[in-house]
């Protein structure tokens, strides 16, 4: 019986111990089991956070934005300082052309100016040579040749081969402008042979300003066609012929001597009769002869509706009688 109790006690012992193993491997079963889960659902979670997309921009974005913009910024205000600069230069590149071309027409006169002094200084010189040589045939005396005979239309002395109209081109003298393209259309007639014309108004601006300083080639067709433009020549002007008398002297002095003016108008608006003909006798006055040079012709017309008419003919009378010229009045 003893040898049974204790049998039976060794096999409740080892059942009992069993029980105890098969509880702990069930228990770290169980246990193993929900962290491999827990860590596993863990990862899952963990690689949706990192691989999810952030809409909101991150301070280090922001401030790199504002960066760029701050970039773009400036350099659109140095693009628009470049431009601007640009224009300037361009502005002042158009400047010195326009100074160039000046200076260019102030050598040009300049060197025709030089080209007239030659001219007169060689004239002197011819002189001074026949006034010796006549010195030195003293005692032989020759009959003075005859002085050329002036080929003379209606009193008006047309003996020269350059031709320059400076017409009035004011108001009251476009109330008559039929009038008055009928007179230079008379005045080119009474010269068939020109070496060249030119019009300019009583301003001094030529009416084909591609013509300025040039003569305009004579022909029946050119005629014509000065004839057109001038029918729609509208120049504002003073009323007074001094200024365009003293320009065709100046722009053509080496043709002096070849040279007739015409002056076509019904005002004069300047001050003083006596400066005005000083100013023209100083231009068209031959340095060393003290002859005149160019013929100044005065044509005046008769318009009611210009209250200081006989001004004009003051003038111009003497001014054509103090330059080898004619006053011819225009009637209504």
């Amino acid at each position: 019986m003893g040898l049974l109790d204790g049998r039976h006690r060794d096999q409740s012992r080892v059942r009992m111990a069993m029980s105890a193993a098969r509880r702990s491997r069930d228990s770290f079963a169980s246990t193993s089991f929900l962290d491999i889960i827990a860590c596993g659902f863990g990862a899952i979670v963990l690689l949706v956070l990192l691989s999810k997309d952030d809409p909101e921009p991150s301070v280090h974005d922001a401030s790199a934005a504002t960066e760029q913009l701050n970039s773009l910024v400036e350099a659109r205000a140095k693009h628009d300082e470049a431009m601007s600069r640009i224009r300037e230069i361009r502005e002042e590149i158009a400047k010195q052309e326009f100074r160039i071309e000046v200076s260019s027409e102030v050598i040009e006169q300049a060197g025709d100016d030089l080209g007239d002094i030659d001219r007169e200084i060689g004239e002197h010189r011819s002189r001074v040579a026949a006034l010796k040589e006549s010195v030195d045939k003293a005692g032989r005396t020759k009959p003075p040749a005859p002085a050329p005979e002036i080929e003379n239309v209606g009193g008006i002395p047309v003996d020269r081969k350059y031709i320059i109209f400076v017409v009035d081109t004011s108001g009251s003298m476009q109330l008559i402008w039929p009038r008055v393209l009928e007179q230079v259309d008379s005045l080119m007639d009474v010269h068939p042979r020109m070496e060249g014309f030119q019009v300019m108004n009583d301003s001094g601006i030529h009416l084909i300003s591609a013509y300025a300083r040039k003569w305009i080639p004579d022909s029946p067709s050119r005629r014509a066609s000065i004839l057109r433009a001038m029918q729609g020549w509208i120049e504002m002007s003073g009323s007074d012929p001094v200024p365009g008398i003293k320009v065709a002297l100046r722009f053509y002095s080496r043709y002096r001597k070849d040279l007739s003016i015409y002056v076509l108008g019904d005002e004069f608006s300047g001050n003083s009769y006596d400066a005005a003909l000083d100013e023209i006798a100083e231009l068209n006055t031959d340095p060393l002869t003290k002859e005149i040079q160019a013929r100044i012709h005065g044509i005046g017309f008769y318009n009611p509706l210009s209250p200081v008419n006989d001004r004009y003919s003051i003038l111009m009378r003497e001014v054509a009688r103090l330059n080898g010229g004619a006053f011819v009045a225009v009637a209504e």
